[in-house]
């Protein structure tokens, strides 16, 4: 699974942005470059607006600002890696919704990319996990949350 393995700031900047959109659901999405020669590059992670007309308890990008995520990692030569969003006051488990929205009738729109839900509750998240598509269905596992309250503003 691809979350536990995020390096520490790449975890802060996602739970900074899911905190703060907190009481609806926050989303984005985290993107690696590559220094050229099949090696890993910087990561980059995007905070997207949720515009689902139900923000307490779904998320949708926004289309344009999705479609110039696309756009830009296309011409920095980034690679979709993780698509994340928080949970309000509930599990950080990757949800029947959240299924059909990432494989419409069992069809897989992002291929290789792993799917973070960061639950959070009264503000601050509390538990989170990654899920990711294997043997025709997602299979999820924890994510440890490091405490970022006493480091350095972001």
């Amino acid at each position: 699974m691809r979350g536990a393995a995020f390096p520490p700031e790449v975890l802060a900047r996602m739970i900074h942005h899911l905190e703060a959109a907190w009481p609806h659901e926050g989303c984005g999405v985290i993107l690696q470059g590559e220094h050229g020669e099949g090696e890993e590059g910087p990561w980059r992670v995007v905070p997207l607006p949720n515009v689902s007309p139900t923000p307490r308890i779904a998320y949708a990008f926004a289309p344009d600002a999705w479609l110039r995520v696309c756009l830009e990692a296309e011409i920095r030569r980034e690679t979709l890696v993780s698509v994340f969003h928080s949970h309000i006051d509930t599990a950080a488990t990757f949800s029947a919704e959240d299924r059909r929205q990432a494989a419409p009738g069992g069809v897989l729109l992002l291929p290789g990319v792993s799917y973070e839900v960061i639950s959070i509750h009264g503000g601050r998240a509390t538990s989170a996990s990654s899920s990711q598509w294997m043997d025709g269905d997602f299979q999820g596992v924890p994510i440890p949350l490091p405490d970022f309250r006493f480091e350095k503003p972001l």
